[in-house]
């Protein structure tokens, strides 16, 4: 008897051209030391947004909610207020406080689990805002948080519970005063309202990414996916770019040569792409009888993780490169990373890239996990390519490639939906 699945692993092997994915403090694309060799990166809060934008994208609107990460959440609470009839003072007073608990001068930050890193560089953390900001609106949070939709009325209603302690609070203020706190930090039957408001997981943004948030560790929620970096199964070698721009309109007599220079730093290579997710916790998070939603779930993942492209560098690069190979399977005992099959840098044979070798060191290393393994774990396995998967293709080693049945991407997200439907999870 086959063992229902525990966790859903995906694996993407993917060429990409000229290129900055992932930018570090210096502008210049990230790197690590893997195997003695510098590999070009692209973390995984970087993929984690790539891969939820894509979900939005994706689902338009539909019945999910991937909801949003943001400093802007009081306005959108202030909104809502005002539009139940309440005083434009008070519902302010009302959004901001609904936050104070979670901010700080300091702004350590906050992230859609850790997801809130992505961008440029290291995690740091935001200032306080500026002048022009308070001006614009006081009701922006030092911090970056991540909502989702349905966390806004339940927002709405806390604040609506304590109507009362903030009209009272508005009362006498000018329109610009600064906004009073109504709920310090040591309230605690404060603090255990807002927690259970924040403690909720009524959506699927949450369901995968989950939720951390600095100054209040105890509303934490795990989300059901775990990415990891994804790095070039080979060295890279990074390029400067030199660049300059004409002015249109100062030219001939007025100027010579280029109005703007500058430099940027690129690299290209083919990344290997991992992650995998918890299919017991997704499923817990929606509850009993939710097989059929956390499969759905599970399969919108898959398409939009294999198709995530970062924003870094988008306009300037247009990296939309298809993956060449999308490997999924389901496992009953335990996620498995098949990064070792790059610990060794991939060289390219003669009149080839690296990715023919990318290709046959991920068949190898998976021939010998099957040794290792001894066949047990992995419930069904299968793949999607944009090139030829067969072992003749792939250098003088002729391993066949243990990835299941070939199949379009869509055709493989809806395998693993029904495998996964069918109550063929743990």
């Amino acid at each position: 008897m086959t063992s229902p699945a525990r966790f859903a692993d995906i694996h993407i092997i993917q060429a990409v051209p000229f290129a900055n994915l992932n930018r570090d403090e210096l502008g210049a694309p990230k790197e690590l030391s893997f195997g003695g060799a510098t590999r070009m990166r692209a973390s995984s809060q970087c993929y984690k947004r790539a891969t939820r934008t894509a979900l939005q994208q994706m689902t338009d609107g539909d019945e999910w909610d991937f909801g949003t990460r943001s400093r802007a959440h009081a306005e959108t609470i202030a909104k809502a207020l005002q539009e139940r009839g309440w005083q434009e003072m008070a519902a302010k007073i009302a959004a901001r406080d609904l936050f104070s608990m979670l901010d700080d001068d300091e702004a350590d930050g906050d992230e859609a689990s850790d997801e809130g890193a992505e961008g440029n560089g290291r995690a740091r953390a935001r200032k306080a805002p500026s002048e022009q900001e308070q001006e614009s609106s006081r009701l922006l949070t030092n911090v970056l948080l991540y909502l989702n939709d349905s966390d806004i009325p339940r927002l709405v209603e806390l604040a609506e519970a304590h109507r009362d302690d903030y009209e009272r609070a508005a009362e006498g203020l000018s329109a610009d005063a600064p906004l009073p706190v109504v709920h310090k930090k040591n309230d605690t039957k404060w603090h255990k309202e807002l927690l259970g408001v924040l403690k909720q997981c009524t959506g699927a943004g949450l369901a995968l990414f989950g939720r951390m948030i600095a100054k209040l560790p105890e509303g934490r929620i795990d989300g059901a996916s775990q990415v990891a970096h994804a790095f070039t199964t080979h060295e890279a070698k990074f390029e400067i770019d030199y660049f300059t721009a004409v002015d249109d309109l100062l030219t001939g007599k007025e100027s010579s040569g280029s109005g703007h220079l500058g430099t940027a730093e690129y690299a290209s290579g083919v990344f290997y792409r991992y992650a995998t997710l918890d299919l017991r916790e997704l499923h817990d998070h929606f509850g009993q009888g939710s097989e059929d939603t956390a499969a759905h779930l599970a399969g919108l993942f898959l398409q939009a993780f294999a198709m995530a492209v970062p924003s870094g560098k988008k306009t300037s690069t247009a990296p939309h490169t298809p993956p060449a190979l999308v490997y999924t399977s389901l496992r009953s005992d335990r996620p498995v990373n098949l990064a070792a099959a790059f610990e060794t840098p991939v060289r390219p044979a003669r009149d080839e890239g690296h990715l023919p070798r990318s290709l046959q060191a991920l068949a190898t290393h998976l021939t010998q996990l099957e040794s290792f393994f001894g066949g047990q774990g992995r419930v069904w396995h299968g793949h999607a390519a944009t090139v030829d998967t067969s072992p003749t293709n792939h250098a003088d080693d002729e391993t066949p490639l243990p990835l299941g049945e070939r199949m379009p991407l869509s055709k493989l997200r809806d395998a693993m939906v029904t495998r996964l439907s069918s109550g063929d999870q743990q």
